[in-house]
């Protein structure tokens, strides 16, 4: 926002203006007008009886907005600038204006006329901000400015200001135009009658909505400057002619910098540059530089003054990033080939851009990038190799053909929980675990259907138009990923889900997101093999997992990847009981989903190749004739439990560790907590109560603590035992999540919990079985603490939303699946508060 003071009329505009911003963009102004009772010059004071505020009053009137009179108010404030002391004295009739309180600070004082004048109440000196003092200069001089921000000088919504441009007018008629620069001084005489004005721009602030890099709408306190303005003489006087023409200064800032600067078609150099000994007037001003379009515009050169010129170069061209695993891939863009992995195209046209990858003993890969300009994009592409399945998936698709499907194509990305709810494309986080990744199919949907399934992430991916992260889908439908499993992770599983469903009684549909059986984990995942592989376990290996709930569809499916050459071996089915569901294409249908977890990679390089990558294909397969259905009923489920509770033998020690957390850290505090219980059903049991399962997972047993509100000086202390370490589950994690979007934000696990307990059971033989962890707003360096944030959307919790704790343990090594409850001794939490 440039600010725009003129000392006429356009204070009525900013009035108007100011009324409609938001009230998060700007503190309430005050202007008020009165006589000095006081002046202090030790503590840098004015006081004023104020018997005047401006105001205004919407009743239809031309000019809503004047001084309206007021009871009598002493107010004190500081002044802008201590040069207010020689102009004022006890009994001067004043303005003063300031910001967030009625006094306090004057951020602007102007000295007024008597009343007996002639020119009663007019203006002959103003100090400070001047969109704040609201009367008209004398003899017919009014001032406009506008502040220039210094784009490398910035805090939040303000910059400082590295100029202003000035422009000086009399009676309507414009004087004198220019630019000063913090602490420059410009002075006008009216030869006619001697009456003039001078205006120093002692120091400034200008509005970071003017530089290139500020996101749109950002608000905040309105900047504010401070000007010295003196004007001399007691009338309008005939019509104003400029003083002596002298040759003006012009300064070229341009961002990036290196830009040519052409005046009047004449190269001056480049950006930054000052050219001098301009003859006053108006010259063409044009700043070349390759790769951004050609900035021009009219710019005016005043006498013996600078004028400065900031400008920001709009890119015409964008650049590509292009990595794969492995490297040094032969790259082809656009059919035209353009080097070996990692390399970086530049001066690209934005749009999209055909970029093929290829490499000896790898399938090539073909995919679409988009440029953009002035930005540099990022593809990463992992190159399958030879024999993993991927060369066979054109031979798949015909035999699927063949069997009478129609073949649609999906993709299999990232499931950004938290960028599609602060983007309002899904009212919760799902209580995401914010230590773990998620992938996720994102499908076509039914051939000739236009409204597929009913959420998509099509605002944030514009490339994923017409894909459905949730579909409608007949039980005679399939879907098939072909592709490879992630490399060595703790854990990872696939598994199909409910969406949601309608319900009638509400004329809507609800989140239910309860799955549909047990998962395909690294524990009974059926894979392939790659010729010469070497690696040990289910990792990197070919896997096919079909999702369907016909048992004829998963037998055609089966027969059509064996024609094309897939090994059973590689097959694993993620059944959908269609009985137990509403599948269909109608608004009234339940949608189905699918997750792909993971945690923990072995090499974290290793898992951002696999995250960034395609690690797979996805295809929604749709029987085009008839055929007889053979629902699947509800599977089998694995039994949770081996009857070994030896962690409920800790119970004492548990107790005995409460107390020492609260001997450390709860003088002057109050201590409180409630109990831990069970947060997350089964999805089975979910669907029956027709409840949130919040994206259950038979793989993990759900605990939760809550809910309390966390302020600047509460802090959570949770405990119990290392789940990991007692040898009961694979791993274990505790997260925090705000309880209104369920959006975990920071999380620890076993392996930053490991030990912590030790210094509060000395002695104890147990105590390495133990954990201790501090959950606060800050932490200072406190070593056992993890912050947790409160901005940011969906990845911080305001003070004013409570927070929750979550326990996740992962996995019972005997069985496969999560513990049982009643073999788990529940991990607590305690709250202190300040007394």
């Amino acid at each position: 926002m440039i600010q725009r003071r003129t000392l006429f009329i356009i204070f009525l505009i900013l009035a108007l203006c100011a009324c409609c911003l938001p009230a998060g963009a700007t503190l309430p102004s005050y202007s008020f007008r009165g006589s000095v009772i006081g002046v202090s010059e030790s503590d840098n004071t004015v006081t004023i009886l104020a018997t005047h505020k401006w105001g205004c009053v919407y009743d239809g009137r031309e000019n809503p907005c004047s001084w309206i009179p007021m009871t009598p108010t002493m107010l004190t404030g500081t002044v802008p600038d201590p040069v207010v002391f020689d102009h004022l004295g006890k009994g001067s009739s004043v303005m003063a204006g300031s910001i967030g309180t009625q006094g306090e600070r004057w951020i602007s004082i102007g000295v007024l006329t008597p009343l007996y004048s002639s020119e009663p109440l007019h203006a002959t000196d103003l100090f400070g901000e001047l969109g704040l003092l609201r009367a008209l200069l004398v003899a017919g001089y009014t001032l406009d400015v506008e502040t220039q921000p210094d784009c490398g000088d910035c805090s939040g919504a303000v910059c400082t200001a590295q100029a202003t441009n000035v422009t000086i007018s009399r009676n309507d008629a414009e004087v004198w135009s220019g630019t000063l620069l913090p602490g420059e001084e410009a002075v006008y005489t009216d030869p006619a009658d001697g009456s003039g004005l001078s205006v120093i721009f002692v120091s400034g602030q200008a509005s970071a909505n003017l530089c290139p890099d500020t996101p749109p709408g950002m608000s905040g306190i309105q900047p504010t400057s401070v000007f010295v303005v003196h004007a001399t003489g007691s009338g309008p006087g005939p019509t104003p002619t400029r003083t002596p023409i002298s040759p003006g200064v012009l300064s070229v800032i341009s961002v990036p910098s290196g830009a040519t600067i052409l005046l009047d078609g004449d190269d001056k150099g480049q950006t930054p540059g000052t050219i001098s000994g301009i003859e006053p007037g108006m010259h063409r001003l044009v700043l070349a530089k390759d790769g951004y379009a050609p900035y021009e515009r009219n710019v005016t050169i005043t006498a013996g003054r600078p004028t400065v010129v900031t400008a920001t170069l709009a890119p015409v061209f964008g650049s590509l990033r292009i990595q794969s695993s492995p490297s040094g891939a032969s790259v082809f863009l656009d059919g035209e080939p353009a080097g070996t992995t990692p390399l970086v195209a530049r001066d690209l046209e934005p749009g999209e851009h055909a970029v093929s990858l290829s490499k000896m003993g790898y399938v090539t890969v073909n995919r679409t990038a988009t440029v953009v300009a002035g930005q540099e994009k990022f593809l990463f592409v992992t190159l399958p190799k030879k024999g993993d399945g991927s060369e066979k998936i054109g031979a798949f698709i015909s035999a699927l053909e063949r069997e009478g499907f129609i073949v649609q194509e999906g993709k299999f990305e990232l499931f950004d929980v938290l960028a599609m709810y602060d983007a309002q494309i899904i009212p919760s986080c799902y209580g995401n675990n914010p230590s773990t990744p998620y992938l996720t199919y994102k499908l076509p949907g039914y051939p000739g259907l236009a409204q597929g399934g009913r959420v998509s992430d099509a605002p944030i991916r514009p490339d994923n138009k017409g894909l459905w992260l949730d579909y409608f889908m007949e039980p005679d439908e399939a879907i098939v990923f072909v592709g490879t499993t992630p490399p060595e992770v703790k854990y990872f599983s696939y598994r199909s889900y409910i969406g949601t469903r309608w319900f009638d009684e509400l004329g809507d549909y609800a989140r239910i997101f309860a799955s549909l059986g047990d998962t395909v984990n690294n524990y009974r995942i059926r894979t392939g093999s790659i010729p010469g592989q070497v690696s040990s376990g289910p990792y990197q290996k070919p896997v096919m997992i079909i999702t369907t709930g016909d048992r004829g569809t998963n037998e055609l499916v089966r027969k059509a990847a064996l024609r094309a050459g897939y090994s059973t071996n590689m097959m694993n089915d993620d059944i959908i009981p269609s009985g137990l569901i509403r599948m269909g294409l109608a608004n009234t249908s339940d949608t189905i989903a699918f997750i792909h977890r993971l945690a923990f990679f072995a090499n974290e390089t290793l898992g951002m190749e696999y995250m960034n990558s395609t690690p797979g294909r996805v295809f929604r397969i749709t029987p085009n004739i008839t055929h007889t259905q053979q629902p699947y009923g509800v599977p089998h489920l694995l039994v949770r439990g081996t009857g070994d509770a030896h962690e409920l033998d800790f119970l004492d020690d548990q107790e005995t560790l409460r107390e020492a957390i609260i001997a450390r850290h709860g003088d002057g505090m109050v201590v409180s907590g409630n109990k831990t219980d069970i947060w997350v059903l089964e999805g089975f049991d979910s669907l029956q109560r027709e409840t949130d399962a919040l994206g259950d997972n038979r793989d993990a047993l759900y605990l939760r603590n809550g809910d309390y509100l966390l302020g600047d000086d509460d802090f959570l202390i949770v405990y119990g035992v290392n789940h990991q370490a007692t040898g009961k589950v694979l791993y274990t994690n505790i997260a925090v999540y705000g309880t209104e979007a369920l959006n975990g934000v920071v999380a620890v696990t076993d392996a930053d919990i490991a030990g912590s307990a030790n210094s509060y059971l000395p002695g104890n033989p147990n105590a390495d079985l133990f954990y201790v962890w501090k959950f606060a707003r800050h932490c200072n360096g406190e070593a056992g603490c993890t912050e947790v944030p409160c901005c940011c959307g969906g990845l911080g919790i305001p003070e004013t939303v409570p927070v929750r704790i979550a326990f996740r343990t992962y996995v019972e090594e005997e069985t496969g699946i999560g513990p049982v409850c009643n073999e788990i001794l529940y991990d607590q939490a305690i709250y202190f508060s300040p007394a």
